[in-house]
């Protein structure tokens, strides 16, 4: 088969580099691989050519991928889908997971690049993850939290929204209503399971099976009824399972 896509692989160790061709390779001949062993390599390759996704390596020797896709965000003109390989999986427990970037923590199997690379090609034509991906790139960016922003699907629109913009968090069996600060409130069709694991380490406190919390907007507790009390007056209800973790925070203060 003609190859009709092409990848862009940035790995400084030589045998990871070999395995990964090989992998991807036999499993996809439609996808041509470009391989480059450091970041000033792969950055001609970036932006003078088309790139259809990208695996890269986060440290390298002239650099750390992260870095380097933030300085360069505004200079690429179209959006690679992006998978990281890592031998540092404390990575993904923050960066991969906000921005929904898809990762492998080495040693990794054929198997776990097979479903990184099958969730890029599927999705290739996803406007939605489309616009997650260009966000994800500006988040890269932006060392303040608050300015960080998150790509919602409601039924019908796609709304993208500072963490700052985001008072709380309400389940609506499997969908979340999102409370905002001018008042709007977005239907995003993902559970609140969803959004307590992807805003873990974002200042989101988990107050209630139902609740998930902006820690900056909480201003008081009301001890005797097990209530919060967040800036815009709005009084939410804390489980006596979360009580403890929500007095933790406060202690902290």
């Amino acid at each position: 088969m003609e190859p009709k896509m092409t990848c862009l692989l940035l790995e400084d160790d030589h045998f990871t580099m070999a395995m990964t061709k090989e992998i991807v390779e036999e499993a996809y001949p439609q996808i041509k691989i470009i391989s480059c062993y450091q970041i000033t390599e792969a950055e001609q390759y970036l932006l003078s050519a088309k790139i259809d996704f990208c695996i890269l390596d986060i440290n390298l020797p002239d650099g750390n991928s992260f870095d380097w896709l933030a300085r360069i965000s505004d200079r690429i003109t179209y959006t690679p889908r992006i998978i990281f390989i890592t031998a540092y999986s404390t990575y993904a427990t923050k960066a991969f997971r906000f921005n929904a970037l898809d990762f492998v923590v080495k040693p990794f199997s054929p198997s776990d690049m097979y479903t990184a690379v099958d969730r890029v090609l599927q999705s290739i034509n996803d406007e939605f993850r489309k616009l997650e991906l260009e966000q994800a790139l500006r988040n890269l960016s932006q060392k303040n939290e608050a300015e960080q922003r998150l790509v919602l699907r409601s039924q019908k629109t796609i709304h993208i929204v500072s963490l700052g913009e985001i008072l709380y968090l309400a389940a609506d069996n499997n969908y979340c209503n999102f409370h905002l600060t001018d008042n709007r409130i977005l239907l995003v069709s993902q559970p609140l399971k969803y959004y307590h694991e992807k805003l873990s380490g974002f200042g989101f406190l988990r107050i209630h099976q139902s609740y998930l919390v902006n820690q900056i907007y909480i201003t008081s507790l009301k001890k005797k009824t097990n209530q919060l009390i967040l800036r815009n007056q709005e009084i939410l209800p804390i489980a006596q399972s979360r009580r403890a973790d929500v007095l933790a925070y406060l202690d902290r203060l």
